[in-house]
């Protein structure tokens, strides 16, 4: 930790370049514990041994301008307003001007409980042993000194009295010997709860003694003793009520669910928010409704709100708002008083919870548009290809119809009136998905021997070798699968032959026991690139093998078969549609 870097405060009406002069001139970045000895020192003057003389009301007033220099509340570098600083005034002209037993022992009491709350905020040990050393002097003193006279009993002022009352001395000398804290004014060093607690332990043991002498009439160390037992009773008790063993919820788990639900019911805030997020899909509408709910709690007057899409206000505006942002949602909330420290870390949560609500609301409505547009363009994909399949069969045909020779008029007659109504059924297909991808045009069924004829006659003029194992089977195929997988694998098989003119196509059907279709080639095998990515994923390619594929797998497997690719090797390509056989 690091050192005091800085002197204590600097208040803006008030003139403190000859303090700031002094600090600078005695170290106080580098010598806090010497500073911190000095200060008792100069107490144990003013409060024991010039007590009642005109020279003691001068050590209280040194005694108070050290304890400024060392203080940890302020920053050296900090302008204190008119009224902090003339507080600031009041205390030290008080502890001068009241030249009383009681006013010293109060002081003494805060100071020793402002040491407890800085050493409990130390981590290194050392630096924790020298301010409770400043501790138990001040505690020693307080009650071997400070409280007898404050009760009225009589002190002896003996030589072996006043030897061991000037030997406490020896404690605030040691402080010397250990590491200075680094009070870093800015990070609020002093923990107030610890403080708080401090003071009223030491002065209800003050108090507690005094009680408890005149309730047993007992002498002043006995009444101590009973005081202490009483305190140390009551704080084991507490303790074991804060965690008790077994099953049993303590007052830690009240006093943390008091906490949470400080100024707001927390549990019910959280479930009105779960209940908006499961019931409104639309961000904005969430965003107002989780706003509608601070509206009706009792230290709001109002809320406003803004996101990138849109602004809302709800309730009252008022001088006192506080405002915070996450997640792209910006909150002011106004109150009918300022908010503290510990409140307005509890409204930062509540707004980066409500904050991560809308981003995922919005990323789901992201996710939303984004299926949507994947959905159009894979059934345009789609469509695309059938289009462009029923494109080649008609090139096909024209192919056919311009080379045709007068005495081949009839067999061209026969070709078209085969295959002209196939192309136009298709074609309706096609249109029909257009006007309703939803509709069940895939699961249309036709008898395998009759699919099997119309393949022959598209594709009778590109020297394809077609086998069948039974060319009578009754069996029935999604006809519109079977097109599609059909047309993509041999389109894709025609196109390699432009590049290799020897390759051979094959292209079997089989129907029992279960039906497959295999298409193969005699050409170079595909990259292992195209491989990982087959099916699973559009693929861009010179030859094919992209989105026709990846739509025809998809298409597939909602009809219970199954597209891959069986073979890849050089001059063995072979891909199968095959029936998933039922287990």
């Amino acid at each position: 930790m690091s050192e005091l870097s800085d002197p204590p405060f600097v208040a803006r009406p008030m003139s403190s370049s000859l303090t700031l002069a002094l600090a600078r001139r005695i170290g106080v970045h580098a010598y806090g514990n010497r500073i911190l000895a000095l200060m008792l020192f100069l107490l144990h003057a003013a409060f024991v041994w010039g007590r009642g003389e005109s020279w003691g009301q001068a050590m209280v007033l040194a005694h108070y301008g050290v304890f400024l220099l060392w203080q940890p509340f302020f920053s050296g570098q900090q302008h204190l307003p008119w009224p902090r600083a003339l507080g600031v005034l009041f205390v030290g002209a008080a502890l001068a001007v009241f030249d009383s037993i009681w006013a010293a022992t109060l002081w003494v009491i805060l100071l020793a409980g402002l040491l407890g709350g800085v050493t409990v905020s130390l981590k290194p040990i050392q630096e924790r042993l020298g301010l409770w050393l400043a501790v138990l002097y001040l505690l020693l003193l307080l009650f071997l000194w400070l409280l007898p006279q404050g009760f009225g009993l009589s002190v002896h002022y003996g030589g072996y009295t006043l030897l061991l009352r000037d030997s406490l001395l020896v404690l605030p000398a040691l402080l010397i010997l250990f590491p200075s804290p680094g009070l870093q004014r800015q990070t609020g060093i002093v923990d107030l709860l610890y403080t708080l607690l401090f003071v009223l332990v030491i002065g209800v043991l003050a108090l507690g003694s005094f009680a408890a002498m005149q309730l047993t009439h007992t002498d002043y160390a006995r009444g101590v003793m009973i005081s202490m037992g009483m305190i140390t009773l009551s704080l084991l008790i507490i303790a074991w009520l804060w965690q008790p063993r077994g099953e049993a919820s303590g007052l830690r788990n009240l006093f943390s669910r008091y906490v949470l639900s400080l100024g707001l019911p927390l549990e019910e805030w959280l479930k009105q928010l779960s209940d908006s997020a499961d019931r409104e899909p639309d961000p904005e509408i969430f965003l107002r409704e989780a706003m509608a709910g601070f509206t009706h709690l009792p230290w709001s007057t109002g809320v406003t709100w803004g996101t990138a899409q849109s602004q809302g206000e709800l309730g009252q505006k008022s001088r006192h708002s506080v405002a915070f942002s996450h997640q792209g949602v910006e909150v002011h909330f106004y109150t009918d008083a300022p908010v503290n420290p510990a409140f307005a870390l509890h409204l930062r949560l509540l707004t980066e919870i409500i904050g991560y609500f809308h981003a995922a609301k919005t990323r789901e409505r992201m996710m939303q548009a984004n299926a949507y547009t994947q959905a159009i363009y894979e059934t345009g994909s789609r469509l695309t290809h059938d289009v462009k399949n029923l494109l080649q069969s008609l090139k096909t045909l024209c192919s056919a119809a311009e080379h045709s020779r007068p005495d081949q008029a009839m067999s061209l007659q026969s070709l078209m009136q085969r295959q002209l109504p196939q192309m136009a059924k298709r074609l309706e297909i096609t249109l029909d998905k257009l006007k309703s991808p939803t509709t069940a045009a895939d699961r249309k069924e036709i008898l395998s021997r009759e699919w099997w004829r119309n393949l022959n006659n598209r594709y009778a003029r590109d020297a394809i070798n077609f086998h069948v194992d039974d060319a009578n089977a009754s069996a029935w195929l999604p006809q519109e699968l079977f097109d599609s997988v059909a047309d993509n694998l041999v389109q894709n098989a025609l196109r390699k032959r432009l590049q290799e003119p020897e390759l051979q196509i094959r292209v079997d059907l089989q129907t029992s026991p279960v039906i497959s279709l295999t298409v193969c080639d005699t050409g170079s095998m595909a990259a292992a690139e195209v491989t990982e990515k087959l099916f699973h994923e559009p693929v861009t390619t010179h030859d094919g093998l992209g989105i026709g594929l990846y739509q025809a797998a998809k298409q597939a497997a909602e009809l219970n078969y199954r597209l891959r690719l069986r073979e890849n090797r050089e001059g063995y390509i072979c891909f199968e549609l095959a029936q998933i056989a039922e287990t």
